[in-house]
């Protein structure tokens, strides 16, 4: 992991869509970007916004071999990955 330590999702494009916005960005895992489509809900308090989005990815996309090995190879991790993000951001006083 030394060589590809970070992981970046840079938003392209963000579009009102109801409550909700749509953010077209761009992912990067190992040195391999593509695309990627959010659906953000966001909500707006007195002295906050909150904004979450969950996104699934195959990390074979990425150039990432799915790991198998342990005892016999009975251990093996799913190809499909779940990023949840959650961010506040929060007004200076």
């Amino acid at each position: 992991m030394a060589h590809f330590p970070g992981i970046t999702l840079t938003g392209r494009a963000v579009a009102r869509a109801g409550d909700t916005l749509r953010i077209d960005a761009s992912l990067t895992l190992r040195g391999q970007t593509r695309d990627v489509s959010l659906i953000v809900r966001a909500g707006v308090g007195p002295d906050t916004v909150r904004a979450t989005t969950t996104f699934t990815v195959k990390q074979s996309d990425f150039g990432i071999r799915p790991y198998r090995g342990g005892p016999g190879g009975t251990v093996r991790v799913a190809d499909r990955v779940t990023f949840v993000i959650e961010a506040v951001a929060v007004r200076r006083q």
